[in-house]
């Protein structure tokens, strides 16, 4: 069996690596988004608003007891996520924007221009790898 940190230093290898990685809530099917890692934690916006988005299946199927509530998949690599709001939102987004720029590039000055950051901010999500379930 694989250690915890081995683990985590994997995922934080296969999140870095790629700029394109799917997510899903439940047992939904994955969806492409764009995580950032900072800190050896994980981020993920919203910048698309839908009725039925992905930011709202999470919010509304919290985890219960700890169990995940969905996964985040890089690759072949698919591991189980708790999805949710950050305790520490305010704190954690000048990291998680710092995370996006350095993933992204030029490219992350573009996008900021055409959406309302303050919104964007907002549905940042934390996945919390769930590694011994």
């Amino acid at each position: 069996m694989v250690a915890k940190s081995a683990k985590l230093t994997q995922l934080i290898q296969a999140v870095d690596g790629q700029k394109v990685h799917q997510i899903r809530c439940g047992d939904h099917r994955f969806i492409d988004v764009t995580i950032v890692q900072t800190q050896g934690r994980f981020f993920v916006r919203q910048y698309k608003f839908s009725k039925r988005s992905w930011y709202d299946a999470f919010i509304n199927n919290p985890t219960i007891d700890g169990l995940p509530n969905g996964a985040m998949k890089i690759g072949d690599l698919e591991v189980q996520i708790n999805g949710k709001v950050p305790e520490d939102l305010q704190s954690m987004t000048p990291s998680v924007n710092q995370a996006y720029r350095k993933l992204l590039g030029l490219v992350y000055p573009l996008m900021r221009l055409t959406f309302d950051r303050q919104k964007h901010e907002a549905t940042t999500l934390e996945l919390i790898p769930v590694f011994d379930h």
